[in-house]
């Protein structure tokens, strides 16, 4: 008979002030200015027995390794939860602060970020685990899945030429046959089954193009008190936080995107916390962007998590276990430094929104220099036979998670991209050859799928 779970979840607004560069669109050419919805941090804390574990997840577009590191440190130094059992991660809004001066920035920009911010957030998210760790009870855990279709597409469809063709958005008639056939396409890839189908047949109503799967499910941890009153909903989608609001008003201006509503939604009707934790959305896109899309996006994302929870019930899960090991992810060519600066200077304005992919080929020359494969920590958690977690670095394709639920070991599995770095997309050897925008911008090259799928499994394995 396993102990009692204990629990315990904080929440910390880490909105920054105004006037500091934001992250996520290269085309950004000034400083932020104004304020849609805060920003926040969410720490979920457990403890049963000799297991514990805490997730910290922040509206940010991604925490590089170092941060990470630092943010485990700092949770050391708070309280008595050692570093390596936190796990790190972002919800990916393109809404929110620059961290550092990233290269794809104009020039102008990078000189608005704001190493005081930075260090002040890694502060928060250490503090919103030292407090979440604090306020752990008895606790009892229920898990489910449900599923939110209709609500996201899969951009890297695919034309005759076997060449992707990046399509960011589409007419909503069109994002909506994108989104039913990449569902159906997500459906074949069944549990314990062989590989499914990666591509639908070329669309008569998208112009003959082929589209991708988009897995839709929406798993749950349902955490209440022993009387039944709730303590936190954990819950995960993967699709990119982008849906904006009017680019003339909102483009500048700090938002959570479609995961602060998802997380309100659920908030509003059971009060108490929801902690979003970003699926694989690495090609994963809304159909629907601008003016009101954020709050129909989102709701109806947290719609679907609230009648999961609404609906299961019995006995609580467990007990806890918690795993993280280290795998490594191939390099691919890349130019040297002095290659990749003189394609910079090439340009008419090396600074300006024109050089945004040469200044990215740049900062991937400068940190991969001499590297061939990149250390990567996949951490892992589970509650019983009925609830796996996984999380990994960068942004990883949809055919990544595909793959990881026809061989995970648990009821409801829950992956979690953008943990513990943010290096990068992670693409699959197929992806690689279709060529597209995530194939220009990733570091990585083909064995990555095989690398990052062995080490994910591996880790739902360990904590079996």
């Amino acid at each position: 008979m396993p102990s009692q779970l204990h629990a315990g979840v904080a929440k910390v607004d880490i909105t920054p002030p105004l006037g500091l560069a934001m992250a996520g669109y290269g085309a950004r050419t000034q400083l932020s200015d104004g304020i849609d919805d805060p920003l926040f941090a969410h720490a979920i804390a457990f403890e049963q027995g000799d297991e514990a574990c805490a997730i910290v997840v922040g509206d940010l577009i991604g925490m590089d390794r170092d941060h990470c590191l630092t943010v485990r440190e700092r949770v050391e130094e708070l309280c008595d939860l050692p570093g390596e059992r936190v796990m790190i991660c972002t919800t990916h809004t393109h809404w929110g602060p620059a961290l550092k001066p990233y290269n794809y920035l104009p020039g102008p920009l990078r000189d608005g970020v704001s190493e005081d911010y930075t260090a002040v957030c890694i502060q928060q998210l250490a503090s919103a685990v030292a407090e979440a760790w604090r306020l752990r009870a008895p606790a009892e855990a229920l898990a489910g899945t449900g599923d939110a279709d209709y609500v996201k597409y899969n951009r890297r469809t695919v034309a005759s030429d076997g060449q992707c063709q990046m399509n960011l958005t589409f007419p909503l008639e069109q994002a909506m046959v994108a989104a039913r056939v990449g569902r159906e396409l997500a459906l074949t890839w069944q549990k314990g089954g062989g590989r499914g189908e990666r591509l639908s047949e070329p669309l008569e109503e998208l112009d003959g193009l082929r589209v991708g799967p988009a897995q839709t499910q929406v798993p749950l941890l349902k955490l209440v008190r022993p009387d039944g009153s709730p303590i936190a909903a954990l819950f995960s989608f993967g699709c990119h936080p982008v849906c904006g609001g009017d680019r003339n008003t909102s483009f500048y201006r700090y938002s959570a995107d479609w995961p602060g509503f998802a997380r309100r939604v659920i908030e509003r009707t059971l009060g108490c916390p929801a902690v979003m934790l970003l699926g694989f959305a690495g090609d994963q896109v809304p159909i629907r962007r601008q003016d009101d899309s954020r709050r129909r996006v989102g709701h109806s994302i947290g719609a679907e998590a609230l009648r999961v929870w609404e609906l299961i019930e019995g006995e609580s899960i467990g007990p806890l276990r918690v795993s993280s090991r280290m795998v490594d992810i191939p390099l691919r060519e890349l130019p040297t430094v002095e290659q990749a600066e003189a394609a910079v200077e090439a340009k008419a304005d090396p600074t300006g929104t024109d050089a945004v992919q040469e200044r990215h080929m740049l900062s991937l020359a400068r940190r991969w220099e001499g590297r061939r494969a990149l250390q990567a920590e996949i951490w892992s958690m589970s509650l019983g036979e009925q609830w796996g977690l996984v999380g990994v670095p960068g942004e990883v394709l949809s055919e990544f998670e595909l793959q990881i639920r026809q061989q995970t070991p648990f009821a409801n599995t829950c992956v979690v991209e953008l943990s513990m770095d943010c290096p990068g997309y992670l693409p699959t050897d197929a992806a690689i050859c279709e060529g597209g925008y995530e194939t220009g911008w990733t570091p990585f090259a083909e064995g990555t799928e095989a690398a990052l799928i062995a080490g994910a499994v591996e880790g739902l394995q360990a904590v079996r």
